[in-house]
């Protein structure tokens, strides 16, 4: 026999036999799934619940329900405490409990497997019980193919709206003025100069911060000032709409959401979706 028909032959044997391989895999991958999903519908059918299904054999159900909840969208925080558990045993896996009762707080949009599929469905102080089917994976308490069970015991939805007024009150400022796009204007100190008009150029002090009350950046305890020109495009629009209201030797405060500041985009530390403060000085308007 010559070498390109051995050859041939072996990759022919070798196809046959992964192919064979990979069919008892997905063989067993639908049966575990059909087991997952009987013992997920056993455990709610002695639970007293009728679970609602999701994608990917998720089922979940109500433990309180709240009609006139918001439903999270995109950027928005989810504030929650949760148990994990083997579904089977009733083993705990982990729970917020553990972690000085400090609650866990999930970015909608992003990526995360266990909370995710959730919180398409759950709205503001709703309560729920979650089972996810298992995998060809081990975790220690969770053997291959164990389904877990996700017990959602508070969930709280943030805008980025509530975390600027949460933030207002905390300081105990009084909103001068609010625009239909989210920006909060807040003047502590009038100015007596003019308003600004277009051809000038404002000069700026500044110190930006997160809704934490984290600084990120700012020129308050530098010599120099920040230039903006008036009706210009170099700022995001949240800051650049926030100067144009100042007079010189005001001081006043900015404050608004992601989609008038870097909406989706990084810019150093300031990472997609975050609402800004910005506590703001006009030193000079020329």
């Amino acid at each position: 026999m010559s070498l390109s028909k051995l050859s041939m032959g072996c990759l022919l044997l070798l196809g046959l036999g992964l192919g064979a391989c990979l069919s008892n895999i997905e063989l067993e991958e639908e049966i575990k799934a059909a087991e997952n999903k009987t013992q997920i519908l056993n455990y709610f059918s002695k639970s007293g619940q009728t679970p609602m299904a999701l994608d990917n054999g998720l089922y979940y159900a109500l433990t309180k329900s709240n009609p006139n909840g918001e439903l999270a969208t995109r950027a928005d925080s989810i504030i929650l405490h949760y148990e994990l558990a083997n579904l089977l045993t009733g083993q705990v896996l982990d729970s917020t409990d553990r972690k000085a009762n400090a609650p866990f707080i999930y970015r909608y949009g992003f990526l995360y497997p266990v909370f995710a599929p959730i919180t398409n469905v759950l709205k503001d102080g709703e309560q729920a019980v979650l089972a996810i089917p298992g995998t060809s994976q081990n975790f220690p308490g969770l053997p291959a193919y164990t389904p877990m069970r996700v017990t959602i015991r508070s969930y709280v939805v943030r805008s980025q709206g509530d975390a600027l007024d949460e933030y207002i009150a905390r300081k105990g400022w009084k909103v001068t003025e609010k625009l239909d796009n989210g920006l909060r204007y807040i003047r502590l100190v009038e100015g007596t100069g003019e308003k600004p008009a277009s051809g000038q150029t404002m000069y700026i002090k500044y110190t930006g911060r997160f809704t934490n009350g984290i600084a990120f950046d700012g020129n308050m305890a530098r010599t120099d000032t920040f230039k903006v020109a008036v009706g210009g495009t170099s700022t995001v629009v949240g800051f650049q709409m926030g100067a144009e209201k100042m007079r010189k030797g005001e001081r006043a405060i900015l404050a608004f959401p992601s989609s008038i500041g870097y909406g989706a985009r990084t810019s150093g530390a300031i990472g997609p979706f975050t609402p800004l403060i910005f506590e703001m000085n006009m030193v000079e308007l020329k």
